[in-house]
């Protein structure tokens, strides 16, 4: 089950001048419900990770799901909030079980370097190694009739955005300590 859901994840990545792309997951489990995907039309890159709640079996089939209607979404170039509109719409339809998931969706004019994106409930990202402040949406899959707030950064050229889920922050050491926020930012403010 494990190597299925990491076969359909992205693992291989653009190589272009105009954008470095990378991801990767490591589940603490066999399987698990983070995810990630990215999807490149033209010179327009949509991207998104996100975190289902729950853990085991039932999270990596619905990471499966939103991984494959955030795939099909992207085929119509709408905008991260319309987006994300619809996967809620879809996924709190019949949602006897209450799963939902935190996800940023972003799409980036490599042209431009306008970046549109929507941030569901998830962990706020880091650009240049500060915090982002964003809209506080709700996590998709809860109300379908919930609306996104959509945002953007005017000019993404020569910047960083690390986008992560809350294993990383709230790993913990053989104390455990958690890993947190600050010493997350203090590691991508290194040069």
């Amino acid at each position: 089950a494990r190597e299925i859901q990491k076969r359909m994840l992205p693992h291989v990545f653009p190589r272009r001048e105009d954008v470095d792309l990378y991801a990767m997951m490591t589940p603490a489990k066999e399987v698990g419900g983070d995810l990630y995907a990215y999807a490149l039309i033209d010179n327009l890159l949509y991207f998104c990770v996100g975190d289902v709640s729950g853990k085991g079996v039932p999270a990596a089939l619905y990471m499966a799901e939103v991984t494959r209607m955030f795939r099909t979404l992207v085929d119509g170039k709408l905008l991260p909030n319309t987006i994300a509109d619809r996967l809620n719409h879809a996924l709190a339809e019949d949602n006897d079980q209450g799963m939902f998931v935190t996800m940023f969706i972003g799409l980036i004019d490599l042209t431009t370097g306008r970046m549109e994106f929507c941030n569901a409930g998830h962990n706020p990202p880091l650009l240049n190694g500060e915090y982002m402040k964003m809209e506080a949406n709700a996590p998709i899959g809860l109300w379908p009739e919930l609306k996104f707030e959509g945002e953007e950064v005017g000019d993404m050229h020569g910047k960083t955005l690390f986008i992560y889920t809350d294993g990383i922050n709230e790993a913990e050491n053989s104390n455990k300590e958690q890993f947190g926020d600050d010493r997350l930012q203090a590691l991508l403010q290194q040069d």
